[in-house]
């Protein structure tokens, strides 16, 4: 447990540096909702980098807190806010995806980080698993594979 604090901690520069960086290109508007909220943004790239995360075969897999409620809970409120700032998020595309996938682009220590990185900008399709069942923080069992419309910036 030490040790993944201690490695979240170090990620969590990492993630500050995404919100630090400027760019030559300007992120789009509702990038604004990630770089504002760098609480949350530490919690998504948490995921990133626990030990059942990984991609393989091309599908992401990410290994979610047990019940998933905050990531439920953060894909429902950004799913909302986001078609304020874009009309994308009202025809699909996922916002809580938008952004796991950003934040695995910007962050090397992401277990996703070369697959995001190779992935065309643009409005994109990811394949995704997540847990269905836990035995204490151990994944136990897998979602199918299912589809989700990305933004990639």
């Amino acid at each position: 447990m030490k040790k993944m604090l201690r490695k979240l901690s170090v990620s969590s520069l990492f993630v500050v540096s995404l919100f630090a960086a400027n760019s030559v290109v300007a992120n789009p508007s509702f990038h604004n909702a990630l770089q504002n909220s760098p609480n949350m943004a530490n919690y998504l790239y948490s995921n990133q980098i626990q030990q059942e995360s990984k991609v393989s075969d091309g599908v992401f897999y990410s290994r979610q807190h047990p019940g998933a409620k905050a990531e439920n809970g953060f894909a429902e409120v950004l799913q909302e806010t986001l078609k304020k700032y874009d009309d994308r998020f009202s025809q699909g595309v996922s916002a809580y995806w938008t952004f796991q996938i950003r934040l695995a682009r910007k962050n090397s220590g992401s277990k996703w980080h070369s697959y995001a990185k190779s992935l065309p900008t643009g409005v994109q399709t990811i394949k995704r698993r997540i847990p269905v069942k836990w035995m204490g923080e151990r994944v136990t069992s897998w979602s199918d594979v299912r589809e989700m419309k990305v933004i990639v910036y």
